[in-house]
């Protein structure tokens, strides 16, 4: 057993391992993951659905999540392993006018920054 690490990361899930990927990236030094389970990723990681999207007011989110597109696109040049990401688009169906107001808006936002985006009537 490992008795000394520079960081030591507790739970071996997706934010523990993305953790521990981006520390050994920057080279920080001996990196210890602590998990409970037999294998990394078999917890509650293991069962979930996963689904990202841009459509979002605010530019900080949309631009986290252009940018967690961007490395899921190029996973496995970035990681060496290929992963299953299926770009199938995104849709919300609006209920009143003030709905539709705000995702006016929001498209104005999310167009400026660059995604293909659009409201259907």
């Amino acid at each position: 057993m490992t008795q000394n690490a520079d960081a030591v990361i507790i739970g071996g899930g997706i934010i523990g391992l993305a953790a521990a990927f981006n520390l050994a990236k920057l080279k920080f030094g001996k990196i210890v993951v602590v998990e409970k389970e037999m294998f990394l990723g078999s917890g509650a990681t293991s069962k979930c659905a996963g689904g990202i999207r841009a459509q979002f007011f605010s530019k900080s989110n949309i631009e986290m999540s252009m940018k967690s597109e961007e490395i899921l696109v190029n996973f496995e040049e970035i990681t060496g392993y290929p992963a299953i990401f299926n770009q199938v688009g995104y849709m919300f169906l609006l209920s009143d006018e003030k709905e539709l107001a705000d995702f006016s808006r929001a498209v104005e936002l999310q167009r400026s920054l660059g995604l293909q985006v659009e409201l259907i009537d």
